[in-house]
């Protein structure tokens, strides 16, 4: 059983409860206004029926012989007697019984209005405390008395002030600790170059553990999409055979069978070529993921012109398969005294190759479009220059396409997000992109206008 001075819970029907004694008060008022009622109608009846008896014997005296009056005087006097005695004690008897279920009611009448002047008073010094503490006066408490609901609520708001005070207190510590952040800047400034370095670090240690995950889940992954794609062909060989075989024995079939022989290979040959470009679709995201381990090669002086014009020819091309239709003008303008950067070649190289591509989709997309709003005049474009800024080298790739929203732009960066169809991209590129380039030391800076371009600037240490 909880101390005084703890938090206890009250029973819903408890008597210790304000409301329940209330209750059974008002439930006892009306009992005994009933019992008044039924009493006071019983000594009514008690006093008729002496009336009744008293006129009985009047008239009996009138009705008696002449010769008799004194005799029938004697009755009638000692009936009448009688009758009064009668009628006094049921007055008498309904008198007390009504006193008793009158003091009785005038005590439970007290009772009632004891407990609810109580209660008002303490739900006002509750009320007081519950604006005290919204105005953020956390010092001043009531002290909880008694054992009943109000008492409950007082420990519980008790329990609220506690809490409130412990969040001011962890608000303070935050706000200790922004004062601290802001007196750390001047410092955090003069640290940059060793953070940016803790930075690489943490980032070679993050795709070596990466490339560690995926190589083995690559390999596991990469047998059944083979096999799915292996077999998905050859029953695209198998179906066309199936074909061929009908097609030579069509006169042995009738025409109802063959519809639905034709319907059923329709569908199955609809199915695997599904099969096929979702395992296409899945080999993809394996090996752009397979890419975020970046492993292998040698870090070497590489030619910043010739890189960025081989790969961006690779992309062009890249896209030229997967879009017979695409036409582009690809404009290069290289400043000669670019010079060179070390860097891994693969490395560098696949930021120029996903930008690039990214530039063409954009392209393609627009040209699209167009035709489709009416064959409006468009001419693709991309622009690829370089230039030489005293200790950096400046790449910028632009195109004419369709470019970005404000929000787009602020996500573009982060792993797996794209503006692609869910079949041709996989969300990767920019941000190994950009995981490269900040490995180099340097920095993609995207800027675009949506309808009108794109421009990717690539900035890196000479």
């Amino acid at each position: 059983m909880s101390s005084e001075n703890e938090p206890f819970t009250v029973s819903r029907f408890s008597l210790s409860r304000n409301s329940t004694q209330i209750n059974l008060s008002m439930l006892l008022l009306v009992l005994l206004a009933v019992a008044g009622i039924v009493l006071t109608i019983h000594s009514l009846t008690s006093v008729a029926e002496s009336q009744e008896r008293l006129v009985a014997a009047y008239e009996a005296m009138a009705a008696a012989p002449t010769a008799d009056d004194n005799a029938a005087d004697a009755d009638v006097r000692a009936a009448t007697d009688d009758a009064l005695a009668e009628a006094a004690h049921a007055i008498a008897a309904g008198r007390t019984r009504l006193l008793i279920v009158g003091a009785i009611t005038l005590a439970l009448v007290l009772f009632t209005t004891f407990v609810l002047i109580r209660i008002g008073i303490r739900s006002v010094a509750l009320e007081i405390w519950i604006r005290r503490m919204g105005a953020g006066d956390l010092d001043y408490r009531v002290e909880p008395t008694g054992r009943d609901e109000i008492t409950e609520l007082a420990y519980a708001l008790e329990e609220l002030r506690l809490r409130s005070i412990k969040a001011m207190q962890l608000d303070l510590v935050t706000q200790l600790a922004n004062d601290l952040q802001a007196k750390n800047e001047e410092l955090e400034r003069v640290l940059g170059e060793l953070q940016q370095a803790q930075d690489q670090i943490l980032m070679r240690e993050k795709l070596a553990e990466l490339g560690e995950l995926t190589a083995g889940v690559a390999h596991e992954i990469r047998n059944p999409l083979n096999f799915m794609k292996n077999f998905s062909e050859a029953s695209e060989e198998l179906l066309a055979e199936l074909k061929e075989t009908l097609d030579a024995t069509a006169d042995d079939l009738n025409s109802d069978t063959r519809t639905h022989i034709d319907d059923i290979s329709s569908d199955l040959a609809s199915n695997l070529e599904r099969i096929r470009s979702h395992g296409e679709r899945a080999n993809r995201i394996v090996r752009d993921m397979l890419m975020l381990g970046r492993g292998g090669g040698s870090t070497q002086a590489v030619a910043i012109n010739e890189l960025l014009s081989n790969h961006a020819q690779l992309a062009f091309h890249s896209a030229r398969a997967l879009d017979p239709e695409l036409r582009l003008d690809l404009r290069e303008e290289y400043d000669p005294n670019a010079g060179t950067i070390l860097a891994v070649p693969d490395s560098l190289g696949r930021v120029f190759l996903n930008i690039v591509g990214n530039a063409c989709h954009a392209t393609a997309e627009k040209h699209r479009l167009l035709l489709a709003e009416g064959g409006a005049q468009y001419v693709p474009a991309i622009w690829l220059k370089t230039a030489r800024k005293e200790n950096a080298i400046e790449i910028r790739i632009r195109d004419n396409g369709v470019g970005v929203s404000p929000e787009t732009l602020a996500k573009m960066f982060n792993p797996f997000f794209t503006t692609k169809p869910s079949e041709t991209g996989t969300g990767l590129g920019l941000s190994i992109s950009s995981d490269i380039v900040r490995e180099l030391g340097g920095s993609i800076t995207p800027e675009s206008v949506q309808g009108e371009y794109m421009e990717m600037k690539v900035t890196l240490p000479a």
